[in-house]
């Protein structure tokens, strides 16, 4: 790898067919390397399919321990989801539910295991594991996935921080800025005992602009230091926090593909930064 890599994962791959059609046009455009793929959203199967006919995108786990559907029967995991199989609502409701050890963190094993076999039964190769709002770095879950990396091919893991917690400092009141910053802190604790799994040094959303601007996102590329660095991106996206439209726009420029030639920018995936390439 060249002095400056950088990794741009679109996150939400297969959460609906926007997305899906946004990050293949990522990937033909040459911007788009990565995907994270949430295995039990509605359109995983057709993000699956199209991922297979393009070997050159790396296509990782995107873990969903809130806000979603989960992958396993509610009998198995009953103290984990509500009586429509929905797992807890919020990031902060998940992070103090799974506090609790015993049966609870036994169900949430059961969870995590499989959404990691329904990946590996596409037949992709799993290159990474994110986590959706970043759980994959709680405590009880980091240790699970250590457990597994005994089972299952897991090599790397993203490790965010800096910006990448943005969505915690937007609580109102002081005990959500409360609970916020514990939430900061328990995170930040995992990703400092994540090092057993590789991953970039750096991760950092493509454009932090609402709207995102051709421009802003040439500048972020030209500020790229030593290292390898995640750019995450969600093309696509019809969630109100992201600007969907804009960055299924950015992740097909011409300009930013430019951007990343003019910068002397190293594009690569996380299998390869998992083997060294």
């Amino acid at each position: 790898m060249t002095a400056r890599t950088v990794i741009i994962t679109a996150d939400d791959l297969g959460l609906w067919p926007e997305v899906n059609d946004a990050v293949m046009a990522g990937y033909d455009a040459g911007i788009i390397t990565s995907a994270s793929l949430r295995v039990g959203a509605r359109a995983s199967d057709a993000a699956r399919n199209s991922a297979a006919m393009r070997p050159g995108l790396g296509v990782g786990l995107h873990l969903v321990l809130c806000e979603g559907q989960a992958t396993m029967p509610r009998k198995h995991i009953s103290d984990l989801v509500d009586s429509g199989g929905n797992l807890p609502g919020q990031p902060m409701e998940a992070a103090w539910l799974f506090r609790r050890g015993g049966g609870l963190r036994k169900q949430l094993k059961t969870e995590i295991r499989g959404q990691i076999e329904k990946f590996l039964a596409s037949g992709l190769f799993m290159t990474h594991i994110s986590g959706h709002h970043h759980l994959h770095l709680h405590p009880t879950v980091l240790s699970i996935l250590k457990e597994l990396a005994n089972d299952y091919p897991i090599s790397a893991l993203r490790k965010p921080c800096g910006a990448m917690w943005s969505w915690t400092r937007r609580r109102r009141g002081w005990d959500r800025r409360l609970e916020a910053k514990a939430m900061r802190t328990m995170l930040g604790w995992g990703r400092l005992r994540a090092g057993v799994f590789k991953g970039p040094e750096r991760v950092e959303p493509l454009s932090v602009e609402r709207p995102v601007t051709e421009h802003g996102a040439a500048a972020r590329l030209s500020r790229i230091r030593p290292g390898v660095t995640e750019l995450v991106c969600h093309p696509g996206s019809l969630l109100g926090r992201y600007d969907g439209v804009g960055e299924a726009s950015l992740v097909t420029s011409t300009a930013v593909r430019s951007a990343l030639v003019e910068a002397d920018l190293e594009l690569a995936s996380y299998r390869e930064v998992a083997e060294g390439i």
